[in-house]
């Protein structure tokens, strides 16, 4: 057995050398590894964080915008309710004033019509005056009258 422990005692020291030279030998690369991958994904933890910092900032620009948006859409709504409101104001006022003028136009051309019928009325009461007249004269002229009418009127020149 002596054999058989000699040899697991080479055995142990040739593990531990070989351990050795292998914590000798990658040491760095192993610490480097595990460096770099911690360092990585720090990185990509950092980078993460900053997008999430960054998307939470344009989202809160993206939330203001889209307020001043519906802002200035409530500015242009009531300014465009107030611009309506002066048109319609604008119109009606424009109607009544053409409505006015279309009546004092038809006053007028009332009065001219009435005028005219006065006028007519009374060329047509002086035209039937004047017949009745000469149909009077006519009926009251007799001849001997008439010798006397024209005696006088030629004294006159």
């Amino acid at each position: 057995m002596e054999g058989g422990g000699h040899l697991l005692f080479w055995k142990f020291v040739n593990t531990i050398i070989l351990f050795a030279l292998l914590y000798w030998i990658l040491r760095k690369p192993v610490s480097n590894f595990i460096s770099n991958g911690i360092e990585a994904i720090t990185t990509k933890f950092e980078k993460a964080k900053q997008e999430k910092e960054e998307a939470l900032k344009l989202l809160k620009e993206a939330e203001k915008k889209s307020q001043e948006a519906k802002a200035e859409a409530e500015r242009i709504i009531a300014y465009s309710k107030e611009v309506a409101q002066r048109e319609k104001e604008q119109i009606i006022a424009e109607a009544k004033q053409t409505a006015e003028r279309i009546v004092k136009m038809a006053d007028e051309e009332i009065e001219k019509e009435l005028y005219k019928a006065k006028e007519e009325l009374k060329k047509f009461a002086a035209q039937k005056a004047v017949e009745l007249a000469e149909n009077k004269l006519k009926g009251s002229i007799t001849p001997e009258v008439n010798k006397k009418l024209i005696e006088s009127s030629l004294e006159k020149l």
